[in-house]
């Protein structure tokens, strides 16, 4: 579209023209005709000449807002559309590509409000899911303890396995927190550069004393100075999980290993346990929400949590995680984070 200043500017100056050549010609004319006349038709002639100018810049005027007026509905349906061109600084093309990039701001908040959503009405509905296993067990076994024929040998039992569903519920009542935490502080994640060891440590002082009483020791190596970027609240949270995970899961008397590599990218945390192998074909599901490996539900009682919480809170940070085994006794869970 042509710019509109140059539009205005150039008929501004042909009624500056015209206004000049009839000024000069009514000097020529004047002398020969009564005064009044002359008066008249220079009046009248400088009404048309600006009237002309006027008309032509207000219907200018009103196709560009008419054009502004098309460009910002196209937006608010969805379609945004060029009306102006980008490429010259002018007024209308900087005032086009600032609106566009605010629609593309609220476009991509309102897509990412549609995601939260949609994962929260997914968690929710996981989470009634979950929960109902357990409570459809307390509700069988409670039957069972009102019978009065009943031996009191199988009501102890009975009442074990109800207090174990009770655990069971207060696993997923804590889980559930914790997700709904984190994806309430994902946004205000605060990865900065600082030394590694100091999480890693303090996340096997959580666990030492689970370690302690599976008969596992914590051991660690590796460089003990490297730095990387990261969120030390939530990062903490992500390797005790995977420790957990590997005490859990590991044979007793194993030790549990914890390790730092730096790399000219990444730190990486290794976290070797030794036990049952996970076979290659589950490493795609390990991190789903409430996913537990096809024998770990006959080996540990658990919610399937902890690595999903722990890969969302790596991968929100840039960095990723990677499970492999040791051999064919144990595996190794690898964290790699940023270092700048």
């Amino acid at each position: 579209m042509t710019d509109n200043r140059k539009l205005v500017g150039r008929t501004v100056k042909t009624a500056g023209i015209v206004w000049a050549i009839s000024f000069a010609f009514f000097l020529f004319i004047c002398p020969q005709i009564e005064t009044r006349t002359a008066v008249a038709v220079y009046g009248v002639w400088n009404l048309l000449v600006f009237g002309a100018a006027y008309l032509r810049i207000s219907c200018n005027v009103t196709t560009v807002l008419k054009k502004a007026d098309e460009c910002v509905q196209s937006m608010i349906d969805g379609e945004p559309v060029r009306m102006f061109s980008e490429e010259e600084e002018s007024v209308l093309g900087k005032f086009q590509s600032r609106i566009r990039k605010l629609y593309e701001i609220l476009d991509g908040a309102r897509e990412r409000e549609e995601k939260l959503h949609s994962e929260l009405s997914a968690l929710v509905a996981d989470l009634v899911h979950q929960v109902n296993t357990p409570l459809t067990n307390i509700q069988m076994y409670c039957g069972f303890l009102v019978q009065d024929e009943l031996p009191q040998k199988d009501r102890e039992q009975i009442a074990e396995v109800v207090s174990a569903q009770v655990e069971k519920l207060g696993w997923f009542a804590e889980g559930f927190t914790k997700t709904m935490r984190l994806e309430d502080d994902i946004r205000r994640l605060n990865p900065v550069k600082q030394p590694l060891a100091e999480a890693v440590l303090a996340a096997v002082d959580q666990i030492s004393l689970k370690a302690k009483e599976n008969g596992n020791e914590v051991m660690f190596s590796g460089d003990q100075t490297a730095c990387a970027v990261y969120d030390r609240r939530w990062t903490e949270e992500a390797v005790f999980n995977l420790l957990d995970n590997a005490v859990k899961y590991g044979e007793k008397g194993m030790p549990v290993k914890v390790s730092i590599v730096a790399y000219e990218l990444f730190v990486r945390i290794d976290i070797t346990n030794y036990g049952q192998v996970i076979p290659e074909s589950e490493y795609p599901k390990l991190f789903m929400r409430y996913y537990r490996g096809e024998n770990a539900a006959f080996v540990k009682e658990g919610i399937g949590l902890g690595l999903y919480l722990a890969r969302e809170i790596v991968t929100e940070q840039g960095g990723y995680i990677k499970v492999g085994k040791t051999g064919n006794i144990g595996n190794v869970f690898s964290v790699f984070l940023r270092k700048s």
